[in-house]
């Protein structure tokens, strides 16, 4: 494939535009109905979301060129500037700068690659698939993230409202109005509730979807894009106000989002987040693809991207190195351990005073020595202070400490 730098320009906002009206129409006449009878998740569906998440495991590692330019600027910025780009930051502005800034040095490397190749005028095979990894990755997650924050912004209700008041229109059930004529609360609950009804007959994913008990608003200066993304013991999913005007969205964060991950009986505490519940979250969204396509669509792009770190830290185990921190015992993980690492040896800053997550013998041992001191624990509490969902805690923790001291006495 030798196709000319500027040609590849083209196809890629060809595509760009294919998926946003695509997108457009999904959003607003494929939003689903409370009262729709629910269809089980094919195998074959579940088969093909492994297979992408295969896929772009296995691609991630060829993004790495168009990594090296960002992570250098991020570093000269932070030690020289003192400034901190985090990617739980979710202001519009730090957004919009970091999908231009994304777009620039694809092609800027890309340029930079053709031209150490010593192809000016096109791009051999091998420099092509570098370059369309990167651009399948810019159009599926940052086109989706664009797509989104743009519809997110549009005035819902007050259309919803019109449209509504239209005496052909209001004759009929229309989806779009149904769900847009309510005010926020009322969509997190309609939100929730069509998603557990529609995912009734698919038994495991209706499991993980059980320890999801609400979503959440917080304030809008919350980032909610990495770490404390929800709240574990209740089963809140936090969101921002504007996320109610994306029900796919909000589908999506509650299938990824669920603290199922934190129930010992689908992974071992303590974890690894990259390595670890980062692969199980992913998977479980590509292979129930069906409830949240645009979710699943920018959780495949965003996989090309942060697979890298699995590939890096198993890379750096079986050298030796263990350079991953387990999850932390706030539900926290470190997402940046280099910047960390380079801080803790010039002295600007401790190293992090939380410890791992809780284990059940831990946990039961602890609870056992408050007890003794006169303290009452219950459900909740332990669920909160030892970051467990309270579904595992009332029906396996209590239950194991409760046989422990009964073996002991």
């Amino acid at each position: 494939m030798t196709l000319p730098p500027q040609e590849w320009i083209w196809i890629v906002a060809g595509a760009a535009i294919l998926i946003t009206l695509i997108a457009s129409v999904y959003y607003a006449f494929g939003l689903p109905v409370l009262s729709t009878a629910p269809r089980r998740t094919h195998a074959f569906e579940r088969g093909c979301g492994a297979l992408l998440y295969a896929i772009a495991y296995g691609l991630s590692p060829l993004r790495l060129p168009f990594c090296v330019l960002p992570y250098l600027v991020k570093l000269f910025l932070y030690f020289v500037f003192n400034l901190y780009y985090t990617t739980a930051g979710n202001r519009p502005l730090f957004e919009i700068l970091r999908v231009t800034g994304d777009v620039l040095n694809w092609a800027l490397v890309a340029a930079l690659l053709a031209l150490i190749a010593g192809q000016r005028d096109s791009l051999p095979a091998w420099l092509a698939l570098l370059y369309a990894v990167e651009a399948i990755r810019l159009i599926t997650e940052k086109g989706m993230m664009v797509f989104s924050g743009v519809w997110q912004y549009l005035p819902h209700w007050r259309i919803a409202c019109w449209l509504q008041s239209h005496p052909l229109i209001a004759r009929h059930r229309i989806p779009y109005c149904e769900y847009y004529a309510l005010n926020d609360e009322e969509r997190l609950r309609y939100a929730l509730a069509a998603l557990k009804q529609h995912t009734s007959l698919d038994v495991e994913l209706a499991q993980r979807l059980s320890y999801v008990s609400a979503f959440r608003i917080v304030p809008d200066d919350a980032g909610l894009r990495a770490g404390r993304v929800r709240d574990i013991a209740k089963g809140e999913i936090f969101i921002h106000r504007r996320w109610t005007n994306d029900l796919w969205l909000l589908w999506g964060q509650a299938i990824r989002r669920s603290p199922w991950i934190f129930d010992p009986r689908y992974l071992r505490r303590p974890f690894y987040y990259r390595t670890e519940a980062n692969r199980l979250m992913t998977l479980c969204v590509l292979q129930y693809a069906r409830y949240c396509l645009p979710y699943a669509v920018f959780q495949f792009g965003h996989e090309l991207k942060a697979a890298r770190y699995d590939w890096f830290y198993r890379f750096m185990r079986r050298l030796g190195v263990n350079l991953e921190e387990t999850v932390r015992a706030d539900g926290d993980s470190q997402f940046d351990p280099l910047i960390v690492w380079l801080d803790e040896r010039l002295g600007r800053r401790a190293p992090p005073a939380l410890r791992s997550l809780w284990s059940d013998d831990e946990t039961i041992a602890d609870i056992r020595r408050r007890q003794a001191l006169g303290e009452t624990l219950s459900a909740l509490t332990v669920a909160e202070q030892y970051a467990y969902p309270l579904k595992y805690v009332e029906e396996i923790l209590l239950i194991r400490r409760e046989l422990s001291e009964s073996a002991r006495s």
